[in-house]
């Protein structure tokens, strides 16, 4: 993706290119990397509805808060490598599902492979 050749994708704007392998300050090269894909249900309601929110957490952030709850995640790159393609069969996973939302915990990094995943479910849902 040509937008990660000079990624300025957050604030930090490290313009590293990601396409070549080089991780910018969220630790995040070209590769999508997630930690879980479940159902959230029951902690909040407003979020999570009748049907629980499809959750993809997401490895690595560019935040670094001190405090962070998902530190193994965030901060210490938890999770696996997935394609493009393996994403947007999560995405159509959980709507077979039948989940109120997909919730994406820390996508930020990701933000462009997402818009990929995303073409390509809805394609596959048509």
């Amino acid at each position: 993706m040509k937008e990660l050749e000079s990624c300025e994708i957050c604030p930090h704007r490290c313009r590293v290119n990601r396409n070549n392998g080089q991780a910018g300050r969220c630790r995040c090269d070209d590769k999508i990397k997630i930690a879980l894909a479940s159902i959230h249900e029951f902690e909040e309601p407003c979020i999570s509805g009748k049907n629980g929110s499809g959750t993809v957490f997401f490895s690595n952030c560019n935040l670094n808060c001190l405090y962070c709850q998902n530190y193994e995640i965030s901060q210490l790159g938890k999770g696996k490598e997935i394609s493009v393609e393996e994403l947007a069969d999560i995405f159509i996973s959980q709507q077979n599902k039948g989940v109120n939302n997909i919730n994406l915990v820390t996508p930020t990094m990701y933000a462009f492979q997402i818009i990929e995943a995303i073409k390509i479910a809805r394609k596959k849902r048509t």
